[in-house]
């Protein structure tokens, strides 16, 4: 006749197993794209949760199974707070630290025993992460934003940009212009479609009156 405990510990083991499976599948596609953090490192954070999770109700007293199980939720934030850079006016590694946040989420769910919830969650979440990238591209190309900054030599009407902008159907906002000597310079957000800010940027190029230009 089997021993309850053997069978309870064989199925602590297999939670590891599982979390540890479950953390480098999410990871891989972060390591695809060369992410802070790869399927290395989302394993680990994975299993980690499963591990507290599991010290949570064995440690804790009835009424109180959850107080190690809490803190992960902190933890897991300091590790996403890491892999956030602010470059310029753009953010990067948002998605990586939610990633992270989610890998900590399916440790927990398996270390509790829920293993067809974390089982969906694990495949929306590869959905959202792999397959919503494209319809993200798509959105970016079609509503692209970029901030310029063009200087010119001698004095410039601005109608003429506003004119070019109108006729490539591109929105811009936030128009400043400055002088200094015989340069003047025009800053201003643009929103648009990826084509036809590329093609307003070829007429940038071409047009000799323009010393440089930013984006």
């Amino acid at each position: 006749m089997a021993n309850p405990n053997d069978i309870h510990y064989t199925e602590e083991v297999l939670k590891l197993l599982l979390s540890a499976f479950v953390g480098c599948l999410v990871g891989l596609e972060r390591e695809i794209r060369r992410k802070p953090a790869g399927f290395r490192t989302l394993a680990i954070i994975c299993l980690g949760s499963t591990i507290f999770t599991i010290c949570s109700y064995k440690l804790g007293f009835p009424d109180n199974e959850d107080r190690i199980a809490a803190n992960i939720i902190t933890g897991v934030g300091f590790l996403g707070a890491g892999v956030i850079f602010r470059n310029g006016f753009s953010v990067s590694g948002i998605t990586t630290a939610a990633t992270i946040w989610i890998a900590a989420a399916l440790g927990m769910l398996i270390g509790i025993g829920e293993y067809t919830i974390s089982i969906l969650a694990l495949v929306i979440s590869l959905v959202i992460l792999s397959l919503m990238e494209y319809l993200q591209e798509y959105i970016d190309r079609r509503f692209q934003h970029r901030n310029y900054t063009i200087s010119y030599k001698g004095d410039f009407d601005n109608s003429e940009f506003k004119t070019k902008l109108s006729e490539l159907n591109i929105k811009a906002r936030n128009f400043k212009e400055t002088r200094q000597d015989t340069q003047t310079s025009f800053e201003f957000d643009a929103t648009g479609k990826e084509i036809d800010l590329d093609v307003f940027n070829l007429w940038l190029k071409n047009e000799t009156r323009i010393y440089s230009f930013v984006w």
